[in-house]
């Protein structure tokens, strides 16, 4: 057998625990299961999803850098409240990002075309259940932006995008509306068939101005300033 055959081999990567916890957290943060303002139970939670608490905490304090929950000295951490003067700063600068990503990606090939088609299609089949909309409505966006090589520009959408999940989650499942925005979609498709980047850039960020111009209103009365 060759030398070679002996040579130690990289371990098999795994998710760290924290990693699988922060994931956890951040769904239940987002579902509203951990609800806005919300102080934790360090003990009760760590009991119920069975780790330590230090993988805990770990989880905790990266969802703290993130914007996700507050750390008050004394008194442990709680789940950020949900507040307009938030949100109109993370939409803006996700349809930022977003439309920067879009302009890395150009253009885009037909077969991509053909799978925002088929996700958009996905998404109005999902318009009585808000949950399942709004995955279905951030799958079309994340194949909107696959062709994107900026692996940190899309990291950081990702993180408005669990913002922006947590403010329409809770704007649905408070007021019993399902909104989609599937037609906004087939304008930006439209746009893309043509051709027309500035026009699918316009497009997008109306696109994410139509959720800011829901939630504005219901969280100016029902929620912190």
């Amino acid at each position: 057998m060759s030398p070679a055959a002996y040579r130690v081999r990289p371990p098999i990567a795994r998710t760290p625990l924290r990693s699988e916890v922060r994931r956890l957290l951040l769904g239940e943060i987002v579902r509203g299961d951990l609800a806005p303002s919300e102080g934790i139970n360090e003990a009760e939670l760590s009991t119920r999803l069975g780790v330590s608490r230090t993988p805990l905490r770990e989880a905790m304090l990266a969802l703290t850098q993130e914007g996700f929950l507050t750390a008050t000295p004394g008194r442990g951490f709680s789940v950020r409240a949900l507040r307009r003067s938030d949100a109109e700063e993370i939409y803006p600068i996700l349809w930022t990002l977003e439309g920067a990503a879009l302009r890395a990606s150009w253009p885009l090939p037909a077969s991509r075309l053909r799978e925002l088609d088929m996700a958009n299609r996905r998404l109005e089949a999902a318009r009585a259940d808000a949950s399942m909309a709004l995955a279905r409505d951030r799958e079309w966006h994340a194949l909107l932006l696959a062709g994107c090589p900026n692996r940190t520009l899309l990291s950081m959408i990702e993180n408005l995008k669990d913002h922006a999940a947590r403010y329409e989650e809770a704007f649905m499942r408070n007021s019993g509306q399902v909104i989609t925005s599937v037609t906004q979609h087939r304008e930006i498709q439209a746009a893309i068939r043509r051709g027309d980047l500035e026009r699918a850039l316009a497009l997008l960020e109306k696109n994410w101005r139509v959720s800011l111009d829901f939630l504005g209103p219901w969280l100016e009365a029902t929620t912190e300033p």
